[in-house]
Formats: structure tokens, C-alpha cells, sequence
């Protein structure tokens, strides 16, 4: 029998009349899924995109001339590095972080490795808060007590809001109050 993914469960009565529903019994705990934003990837990938995009046009222009400018010198060895050590950073940082059922897990798909931390490894966290021209930067800092360090960000990440709603209610004790 094919069991819908919801909280009941169909089934036929001993004697085969009607349909008789058992509650099925789980945890209806919620976990809230970081990642980065859809927007962000793309506006770096586009970035990636047109910086590799120049520097190697014009490397194939510097090797096909004979005279070559210094500028063009100048373009490759500026945008190459730039765009290659933005996209490795991209790839490497790339991370995904669950939040919920008293622990917060953080996920590098890209570098295979994955760690959990309940909620009484954290050492501290506090969110920054930075004014800027029209808006405000918000920066959450999460501190465990092994050293490492989760850092989020409202323009970059997704479900931000709800990763402080979640940890002012579960450890409000752990809060310092951040610039």
C-alpha cells in the first residue's frame, strides 16, 4: 500500500468493509534551511563569467599581436586572478546550514563535509547591524566552542530572520550585543 507522506495512513477493516485511517505517529519538529540567495549566485556568476571572459580575450589578442599595450598586461593580470580567486571562493564557501531540532548543522557539498553542533556547543552569537545609504547590513556571527565560526548574512542568505527568531528563542542566554 503506497503511504502519502502526511500524517494519516489508509487501510481496509479486518473484514474488508470501508476505509479505516490510523494515525501515524512522528515528529513534527521544523528545520529551517539556509542557503545562499538564487540573486547572489548569479550576480557573482555573471561576474565570474565576464571578468574570465575579458581577461581571456585579451590574452588571445595579446598572443595572436605583435605589439601588445601595456594595459592589456594590466586587464589580464588583474581580472584573471580576480575572477579565478572569486570563483574558488564561491565553489569552497558554498555551504548550507539546518537550523532546528536543538542543533545547527552546517553542510559543504562542494568539499564533501558535514558537521552538527547541538544548540549547548554554542559559544556565543551575535548579529551586527551596519547602516548604509538607504538600508541596513545585517550579519549574524555564530561562535562554537571548538573554535569555529558560522557567519550569515541577510543580503546573501536565505531564511536569515528566521535563523535569529530561532536562536533568541533557544538561547537568548548565549547573546552579545553586536555594533
Amino acid at each position: 500500500m503506497y503511504a502519502h507522506p502526511n500524517c494519516f495512513e489508509a487501510g481496509t477493516s479486518k473484514h474488508g468493509q470501508g476505509v479505516v485511517f490510523h494515525f501515524i505517529s512522528f515528529s513534527l519538529a521544523f528545520v529551517i534551511v539556509v542557503k545562499p540567495k538564487i540573486s547572489t549566485l548569479f550576480s557573482l556568476g555573471i561576474f565570474i563569467l565576464i571578468s574570465l571572459g575579458v581577461s581571456i580575450y585579451v590574452l588571445s589578442y595579446m598572443l595572436r599581436s605583435s605589439d601588445t599595450a601595456w594595459y592589456q598586461y594590466l586587464i589580464v593580470l588583474i581580472l584573471a586572478p580576480l575572477a579565478l580567486g572569486l570563483l574558488a571562493r564561491l565553489i569552497w564557501g558554498y555551504k548550507r546550514v539546518e537550523v532546528g531540532q536543538e542543533r545547527i548543522s552546517l553542510a559543504y557539498p562542494l568539499r564533501f563535509s558535514k558537521k552538527s553542533y547541538p544548540l549547548k556547543e554554542v559559544n556565543q552569537w551575535t548579529e551586527h547591524q551596519v547602516k548604509t545609504g538607504g538600508s541596513t547590513f545585517k550579519e549574524l556571527n555564530v561562535r562554537f566552542t571548538d573554535g569555529k565560526k558560522l557567519e550569515l548574512s541577510m543580503q546573501e542568505h536565505s531564511r536569515y530572520s528566521d535563523v535569529i527568531k530561532y536562536l533568541r528563542k533557544k538561547c537568548p542566554k548565549k547573546f552579545i550585543q553586536g555594533k
